[in-house]
């Protein structure tokens, strides 16, 4: 008798610094987003496709004219932020079976430009960092 195996768990260690530059150079507005995300297991009691986080680890970059920090959900645009967790959402919950996603996804860089940049772009550099990450772990 034969028992299933256990499903790969995604990810099964830290994958950090997933940079995505979904870029199109053209005349006319093509796709514009550059994002960076880290992937963290979830602990083993937990279990949902993804939990994000939008913190800044280089503070001092990332501070406005007025000395405040600056937080990436507060610079990236709702409608983009939604976009880039729609994509990393979607492609995990797209996974085949034998792969089970937990992922803590933390948001460490994000860069959008106000003509090029649309929710399609953001979508797919979402999608690019999961596949990344996934090669990443031998998948």
């Amino acid at each position: 008798m034969t028992t299933a195996a256990e499903p790969f768990r995604f990810p099964p260690e830290p994958v950090r610094n997933i940079r995505i530059r979904h870029v199109c150079q053209t005349s006319c507005g093509g796709p514009f987003a550059i994002v960076t995300l880290d992937f963290e297991p979830l602990p083993d009691d937990e279990f949902a496709p993804v939990a994000f986080d939008w913190p800044v680890r280089d503070r001092q970059r990332n501070r406005d004219l007025s000395g405040r920090f600056r937080y990436p959900r507060e610079w990236l645009p709702g409608d983009l932020a939604q976009a880039l967790e729609e994509g990393v959402t979607q492609a995990l919950r797209a996974l085949p079976p034998d792969i089970r996603p937990a992922a803590w996804c933390t948001v460490t860089e994000a860069v959008w430009h106000e003509v090029d940049s649309h929710e399609r772009g953001f979508r797919q550099a979402g999608t690019l960092a999961v596949r990344e990450a996934l090669r990443r772990c031998g998948r």
